[in-house]
């Protein structure tokens, strides 16, 4: 029960909020922009329309190092935090509420994305270049491929604050982006930030190299930081690095 209380509160809190628009305005724009870019411009730099979910995945760290910090602030904002964690029946609810929000809008943001991606290409560019099944595999990469994501920051907004979860954000970005190379073809089922990636261009045909070695390791890695960040989260006394 108490998950379900800390989702349903999750609602009420975001209510005239930046969560909103980072999750339901920011898909609308960013597939807009770049649908007019790569008409107008773009296919001389980017041969493929589908590269938009790729540089969507590498930039994904960056907008999971902003929203998460956003929805955990509110707690802050609303109540002291170390108050809201001795009234609650278990901390492990509180916890998996707020992931399973967090990811809810995850859900809700990447089906966004892939809607106005499926109408602008079909009726603005005028192509069909995937079938619903592309699309539902796709939506599956983003959503599961990028748990440690948000596990990992949920962790690092709530003990080091909003400015190391940014920051954080950046580097995984940047990690994505670097390891786009030879040794990231051998190493990277154990860096976490390019697994939607590899899975991705898996998908479109962009690479042929072997994937199931980095689903084995995303299980694994996921599954590890979950439990440890539950466990960490039911001893935590509610401080911040930063006070």
């Amino acid at each position: 029960m108490t998950v379900i209380r800390e989702f349903i509160s999750d609602f009420t809190k975001i209510r005239r909020t930046p969560v909103i628009l980072l999750h339901l305005v920011l898909p609308v724009v960013i597939t807009a922009v770049f649908l007019v870019y790569y008409k107008y411009a773009g296919y001389h730099i980017i041969p493929d329309v589908r590269l938009f979910f790729i540089i969507l995945q590498i930039c994904f760290p960056v907008f999971a190092g902003i929203a998460v910090p956003v929805l955990i602030n509110l707690d802050r904002n609303i109540s002291n935090i170390q108050n809201s964690l001795g009234l609650t029946e278990t901390r492990k609810g509180v916890y998996l509420g707020k992931l399973f929000f967090l990811m809810f809008l995850c859900a809700l943001s990447m089906i966004l994305y892939e809607l106005c991606f499926y109408v602008g290409v079909r009726f603005f560019l005028g192509i069909s270049i995937m079938d619903y099944t592309s699309y539902l595999v796709m939506f599956l990469i983003f959503l599961f491929g990028n748990i440690f994501l948000y596990l990992l920051h949920i962790f690092i907004a709530f003990r080091l604050g909003a400015g190391i979860s940014v920051f954080t954000g950046i580097a995984g970005t940047i990690s994505a982006g670097y390891f786009e190379n030879a040794i990231g073809d051998q190493i990277w089922p154990f860096i976490p930030w390019e697994w939607g990636v590899r899975f991705l261009k898996k998908l479109f045909g962009f690479s042929n190299i072997p994937v199931f070695s980095g689903i084995i390791s995303l299980i694994i890695i996921t599954l590890a930081v979950l439990v440890l960040s539950v466990l960490w989260f039911d001893r935590w006394e509610g401080n911040i690095v930063q006070e």
